[in-house]
């Protein structure tokens, strides 16, 4: 038998003294030398005579995986879950053996998911982000806590993807708060959270306690169309034509709500969240929502519509203490109106 020529890893996990096998380095130069089938015949030869040998598995595992050999997955993740039971140098080391087999493309999202736990808890955060986007196409709650720590890992993270995440962790208090961090980091500041159409740029949002009902005329409303995309931490997460920004609960004033005619033919429903009441001469400030734009089935899965959206309209009220406009509650009908503007009319004093 040789001595090893270097400190082999795995001899850090046996006591005593170890000599590595000479069939190894035989195994290893092939390897070298891109012959991935003399390689699978050296280290089978290796574990024929030790079958505990953990880095010789590993190479036998990336020699499969060369040769597109159908068990070579099944053989990382066993060289894997040996690993993970060790110490994470253990991991480390024989993530490098196992080579292009180990990479996260080549994994299962589950066991993505334990490589980038072990690592990122050890301080490897260079390493992890790629084992969390694969880890992020797992199931349930570790699919969804992959893809928050992939963002968090991400320098600059698509604010779409952002947006897809918070509706996600809508439910999950601490994983929101994180995205909702990360909402606040890279996307506009609050006070641009919602932009108006050009014609509009001189406005800056100003709150108001009251109607303003002292206005000698009606001025038109400034209305927004929207799409809500989800919740944040403490408000929404609105889609307008500038693209998509929070809505703190406590910038909604009010909600108007309207039932108008649908272009089918058919009835509708326009949820107006008032965000500036008419003052000094300015219209209303409403960002306006047509019933398909309020992403119910993501706020409240599995929950029939209209369950959903009066739940929506209730949340909204108790967050923001918005007033209903006209004055109104649940179980009380939606006021009816010809369309659009007339719904304006009523509501603000002005189509």
């Amino acid at each position: 038998m040789l001595k090893a020529m270097t400190p082999n890893p795995a001899a850090r996990e046996r006591p005593g003294e170890w000599t590595q096998h000479p069939g190894y380095f035989a195994a290893k130069e092939a390897l070298a030398k891109n012959d991935a089938a003399g390689a699978r015949a050296a280290f089978a030869r290796v574990l024929s005579e030790r079958p505990d040998q953990l880095d010789a598995k590993a190479g036998l595992a990336r020699a499969s995986f060369l040769l597109d050999e159908s068990g070579a997955a099944t053989l990382t993740e066993e060289v894997l879950h040996q690993a993970l039971n060790g110490t994470t140098e253990l991991l480390r080391v024989t993530l490098e053996e196992l080579g292009p087999a180990a990479e996260a493309p080549a994994l299962r999202p589950a066991m993505a998911w334990r490589v980038a736990q072990r690592l990122d808890a050890a301080g490897d955060a260079a390493a992890v982000g790629p084992y969390y986007r694969v880890a992020s196409a797992a199931d349930g709650l570790v699919g969804l806590k992959a893809r928050v720590r992939a963002l968090e890992l991400d320098p600059e993270p698509n604010p779409a993807t952002l947006a897809e995440v918070a509706h996600a962790a809508a439910r999950e208090p601490e994983l929101l708060k994180r995205v909702t961090a990360l909402l606040k980091k890279f996307l506009p500041e609050e006070p641009r959270s919602i932009e108006l159409p050009p014609e509009d740029t001189r406005l800056e949002f100003e709150l108001h306690p009251s109607l303003g009902d002292s206005q000698t005329a009606p001025v038109a409303p400034r209305i927004v169309p929207v799409r809500i995309e989800g919740r944040v931490e403490d408000g929404l997460l609105v889609t307008s034509q500038n693209g998509t920004n929070p809505l703190p609960f406590l910038r909604i004033l009010g909600l108007g709500l309207g039932v108008v005619p649908a272009a089918d033919g058919r009835s509708t429903v326009l949820t107006d969240l008032i965000i500036g009441w008419a003052e000094g001469g300015r219209g209303a400030t409403v960002l306006r929502a047509g019933l398909g734009d309020l992403g119910l089935e993501k706020l409240y899965p599995s929950v029939p519509p209209k369950e959903a959206y009066w739940r929506l309209v209730g949340d909204i009220e108790k967050a923001s203490g918005a007033r209903r406009v006209p004055p109104g509650g649940e179980g009380l009908p939606i006021p009816r109106y010809a369309g659009p503007s007339e719904m304006s009319l009523a509501c603000y004093g002005s189509d």
